[in-house]
C-alpha cells in the first residue's frame, strides 16, 4: 500500500535520512540487504519507494557522505548493482518534497579513481559494461555520440529506456598511440528520457540574470547562492571539480568534472595551472564565456620579498614562510584592496571567482588536504569584517566558509573569472 506523507513529514524524513547517513557513515542494516538498481528502475519501484524504506537497502554496509542537502555520495561493497556491474561509488540525488530518488549516477571507470588503462583494456571494459546493461535493462541500447558543445568532450553514448526509466552510458578517451588516455565511463539512471537532458552551450546563463542570485545579509555579508556542490572525492580533481560547479551554476551541467579532467589533463595527482588556463580558453569559446585571469599580488613581488627576508635567516619553515607572506601583503594594502575591489565587483554581478591557492600556510579546520596547491571558489565577501566567503569541492560542510582578507591574499596563486558573454 502506497504511503502518503505531508510536506512537513517528508522534509523531516528526508533530513533525518541524510543526517543519519552523514553522522554514522555506515548503515547497520541487515547484511543480506542488496539492490539491483537496474531491475528496480525497470519496474518503477526505485522512483516510488520513500527514503525510509529504501535506506536499509541502499546504505547497507556503505560509506555515505553528504554532498549537499539533496545528494549522497555512496562508496559501497557491491550491495548496490546494475545487473552484474558493481561500481564502487554511486551518487544518489533526492527529491526532498516527495522523499524519493530523483537520479542515480556512477562512474564505471574514471582515471582519477581507477588509474590509467591501455586502449584495449578500456575498450574491453566498455564492451562488457554495454553488454551487462543490455541484459540488465532487457533491451538493446541505442548508440549515439557525445557532442562537444554539450558535454565538453567527444565520445560515444548508449541509451536505454522503458515505461519507468531511462539510462545513458557515456564514454570518452583522448589522444592516440602513446598519447592515448582512457578518460571515463559514466552512467546516468533516471525515471524518464526528459530527465536525461543536460545543459550545454545553448543553455549558458545570461549575465543579466546572475545578479538575482546575490544575497545581502544583515551582518554585511554579500554572497552568491545557488552554486551546486561537486564532491571531488579522493581524486586530485579540485580544478575540474571547481570549474564544473561554475558551469553548472551557469546552467551547463552537462560538462562535469570528468569531462573537464580530460580537457585539463588532470590526473589523480592534480592539474597543472598552465594546462588549466589553456583548456579554459579553449572550452569557454564554445560555451559563450570568456576567461579573465589575474594576480592578486604579483608573484615576482612576493618572490623578491621572500628571498630578501630568507637571506637574513638560517632556514625557512612553513611557519616562517606564512608569516613573511602575510607581512608582505599587509605592507601593501593598496594591492590587497585593489584585488578586493575586483572580487567585490564580480560577486555583486553574481559571478563566482575561481581561486587557486597554496594550502598549509594558514590553519584551516576539517580539510582533507593539508598541504599543496588547491583550487576553490570565492563566492562572497564582508567589507565590514574584511573577509572573503569561499567554498571547497569536498561536499557538505564546505559550501560556505570565511577567511580574513589578508590570509586569502597571501595564499593566492591565481584568481580567474569565467563570465558569460551573452
Amino acid at each position: 500500500m502506497k504511503r502518503v506523507f505531508s510536506a512537513v513529514i517528508v522534509r523531516r524524513v528526508s533530513s533525518t535520512f541524510l543526517s543519519i547517513a552523514l553522522a554514522v557513515g555506515v548503515w547497520s542494516a541487515t547484511p543480506a540487504a542488496r539492490a539491483d538498481l537496474a531491475s528496480e528502475a525497470v519496474s518503477g519501484s526505485l522512483w516510488t519507494e520513500t527514503l525510509d524504506k529504501l535506506a536499509p537497502v541502499l546504505l547497507t554496509d556503505a560509506r555515505a557522505k553528504k554532498v549537499d542537502d539533496t545528494s549522497l555520495r555512496v562508496r559501497q561493497n557491491g550491495k548496490l548493482t546494475f545487473g552484474t556491474l558493481k561500481p564502487v561509488e554511486i551518487l544518489l540525488t533526492f527529491d526532498l518534497e516527495k522523499a524519493t530518488i530523483l537520479e542515480i549516477s556512477t562512474t564505471l571507470y574514471n582515471k582519477g579513481d581507477d588509474g590509467a588503462l591501455l586502449k584495449q583494456e578500456f575498450e574491453a571494459r566498455l564492451k562488457a559494461s554495454v553488454a551487462a546493461l543490455n541484459e540488465a535493462f532487457g533491451t538493446e541500447a541505442t548508440v549515439g555520440r557525445l557532442k562537444k558543445n554539450e558535454s565538453g568532450v567527444s565520445g560515444k553514448s548508449w541509451e536505454w529506456s522503458g515505461e519507468h526509466f531511462a539510462a545513458r552510458l557515456e564514454a570518452s578517451s583522448t589522444g592516440s598511440g602513446r598519447k592515448y588516455v582512457a578518460e571515463f565511463i559514466r552512467l546516468f539512471l533516471v525515471p524518464d528520457k526528459e530527465s536525461l537532458k543536460r545543459g550545454g552551450a545553448k543553455d549558458a546563463a545570461h549575465r543579466a540574470g546572475l545578479k538575482d542570485n546575490v544575497k545581502r545579509e544583515e551582518d554585511g555579508t554579500v554572497w552568491i547562492t545557488g552554486i551546486p556542490m561537486v564532491d571531488q572525492g579522493e581524486k586530485g580533481y579540485c580544478v575540474p571539480a571547481t570549474v564544473s560547479r561554475v558551469f553548472a551554476y551557469y546552467g551547463m551541467d552537462g560538462v562535469d568534472q570528468h569531462a573537464l579532467a580530460a580537457l585539463c589533463k588532470s590526473s589523480d595527482a592534480g592539474t597543472r595551472l598552465d594546462d588549466m588556463k589553456k583548456a579554459l580558453v579553449k572550452i569557454c569559446n564554445s560555451f559563450h564565456m570568456r576567461v579573465k585571469p589575474w594576480d592578486w599580488i604579483k608573484p615576482k613581488v612576493m618572490e623578491k620579498e621572500l628571498q630578501r627576508k630568507a637571506a637574513k635567516m638560517d632556514s625557512l619553515s612553513v611557519g616562517n614562510v606564512s608569516s613573511l607572506m602575510l607581512e608582505t601583503v599587509r605592507k601593501r594594502p593598496y594591492l590587497m584592496n585593489q584585488g578586493f575591489r575586483e572580487i567585490k565587483k564580480q560577486i555583486d554581478d553574481g559571478v563566482p571567482v575561481v581561486w587557486a591557492v597554496m594550502l598549509g600556510l594558514f590553519q584551516e579546520q576539517g580539510l582533507p588536504q593539508s598541504m599543496g596547491g588547491h583550487m576553490r571558489l570565492i563566492i562572497g565577501y564582508n567589507e565590514q569584517k574584511q573577509t572573503i566567503i569561499y567554498s571547497d569541492t569536498w561536499g557538505a560542510g564546505h559550501e560556505k566558509k570565511e577567511m580574513p582578507l589578508s590570509y586569502a591574499c597571501a595564499m593566492t596563486n591565481l584568481l580567474c573569472v569565467l563570465r558569460p558573454t551573452l
